[in-house]
């Protein structure tokens, strides 16, 4: 029961954890995940047999999990990239994970994610009556993810014959005035009810017209010019890098470099468009791998989920829902659900089980470390911003210095160390002013190797410089802006 609980954990309970955007939530996912594996491993190495998927999936995955990494350790923004990484990898083991759940373990999957979904449609109606929310969001970070959300639980209420459960869907979407989630929806009703329910067809393509004649009506808006200008960024980002990309989660952070693109300097931190944001961040290659595999599922038959995947996929053509985790692990679950139950595995003699028991573990705490020192870390950084809004600047900088010393590629980090120090250099003598200059250049410098794609932090760094009297080393420094931020 291991594994349909930690397929659930993700699936069902990474919605309702403000759809896992938080990192606290994040890491506490992925030590729960670790942790479970760990002990499911060590006990399929005692029974003697360790399942696998299919010889497909393993390639598609493993190729998979091969162009995420090279993106991610090959990103200009490493400190980004690397943990949305492991986002994605959670995301994928689920496709491997079916493989080794029987109709009655996804059966109990379903119901976690009936629960969540309950809950997620209750707090909506709760939000819209008793808090006076016009649209409301429920546990989700705003209307237009929650919005996806729907499409995602919708055709699992259908499946599992909870009707009231679909009709409080389809009624909280209406709140939503999402007409990319309608779009989706009817599209996905349009293309896979043709032949078994040709009215239903019909009557998604007559909402599919509605949608595009709303749409259309919206063309001059902000809200149409804004994702344009995102979109012409993301794919400006895809052809600069097409091997590899930028890095996964790196559109916002890279989105100055081609800020003549976004509309009136408007930034964002998602593309506003899955598929143009994937080749973004991943690259051609894996862009293609991807989507294929989903290809497989859009055309499979039979299958409740597949209405999800297609609805969701139509939806991201205008929205950012894959980009939260915990919607992007539904959507997985979604996807995952038409690979067939396997009895496929490998048999692990007695002699080698102690040395599969001691890889297994090893590898766990491994994970578990690192999950831990990245959420240290994180937790650190907080620690010090607080102290430095309250004027405890040596305490701030002490718990920098551990945050610098458990992740050293948090682009975030230097940059308080650096406004740390220039606040210390206004209350300090001229000698001791000179030395915080100094060390707040130091950590601008690292800042900007981090991320060089953020304009204040060479701005800011120039003027340190010319602070110090040094304007040659401030010309310098513009220059190596205009290389990095060449748009």
């Amino acid at each position: 029961m291991i594994l349909p609980a930690l397929v659930a954990l993700l699936a069902a309970a990474g919605p309702l954890l403000r759809g896992s955007w938080d990192l606290w939530a994040q890491a506490l996912l992925h030590l729960l995940v670790i942790s479970g594996l760990t002990l499911w491993a060590l006990s399929r190495i005692v029974v003697g047999f360790l399942p696998l998927p299919s010889n497909r999936v393993m390639a598609w995955s493993g190729v998979l999990v091969a162009l995420a990494a090279l993106s991610s350790w090959t990103s200009p923004v490493p400190g980004f990239a690397r943990p949305a990484f492991f986002v994605f990898v959670e995301g994928l083991w689920i496709f491997a994970a079916m493989a080794a759940l029987s109709k009655d373990e996804r059966t109990l999957i379903d119901q976690f994610i009936r629960v969540g979904a309950w809950l997620l449609m209750a707090l909506a109606f709760h939000e819209r009556w008793s808090l006076g929310l016009e649209r409301p969001a429920s546990a989700l970070l705003n209307q237009n993810i929650y919005a996806g959300a729907v499409l995602l639980l919708l055709p699992l209420a259908l499946e599992r014959g909870d009707w009231l459960l679909a009709f409080g869907l389809l009624w909280s979407l209406l709140w939503t005035k999402s007409a990319g989630a309608w779009l989706g929806l009817a599209g996905a009703l349009a293309l896979t009810q043709r032949r078994e329910r040709p009215i239903l067809a019909k009557l998604g393509m007559a909402v599919v017209v509605i949608c595009a004649i709303v749409v259309y009506g919206r063309l001059d808006t902000p809200e149409v010019l804004h994702r344009w200008g995102w979109w012409k960024a993301a794919w400006a980002m895809a052809v600069a890098r097409p091997l590899t990309g930028y890095g996964p989660g790196s559109f916002a952070y890279v989105l100055p470099a081609y800020r003549d693109l976004a509309p009136y300097g408007l930034y964002s931190l998602y593309a506003h468009q899955y598929f143009l944001e994937t080749m973004a961040g991943f690259g051609f290659p894996f862009a293609i791998v991807w989507f294929t595999g989903l290809w497989r599922v859009v055309v499979s038959e039979g299958h409740y989920k597949r209405f999800a995947v297609i609805a969701m996929l139509l939806h991201s053509l205008w929205d950012y829902t894959l980009a939260i985790p915990g919607a992007f692990w539904l959507f997985c679950y979604c996807a995952a659900s038409a690979i067939p139950d396997s009895s496929r595995g490998v048999n692990i003699p007695s002699a080698y089980k102690p040395v599969a028991a001691a890889l297994a573990l090893g590898l766990g705490l491994a994970l578990t470390g690192g999950v831990w020192t990245l959420w240290s870390a994180d937790r650190a950084i907080a620690q010090a911003s607080v102290a430095f809004e309250e004027g405890r600047l040596d305490e701030a900088s002490h718990r920098l210095e551990t945050a610098r010393r458990l992740n050293p590629l948090d682009a975030d980090r230097p940059l308080l160390a650096a406004a740390v120090e220039l606040r210390g250099a206004a209350t300090r003598t001229p000698s001791r002013g000179y030395g915080s200059l100094l060390a707040a250049a130091s950590f601008l410098e690292e800042a900007v190797a981090l991320n060089p794609f953020r304009v204040a932090t060479w701005t800011e760094l120039a003027s340190v410089y010319r602070a110090m009297g040094r304007g040659t080393l401030a010309t310098q420094v513009e220059a190596r802006a205009a290389a990095a931020l060449p748009r």
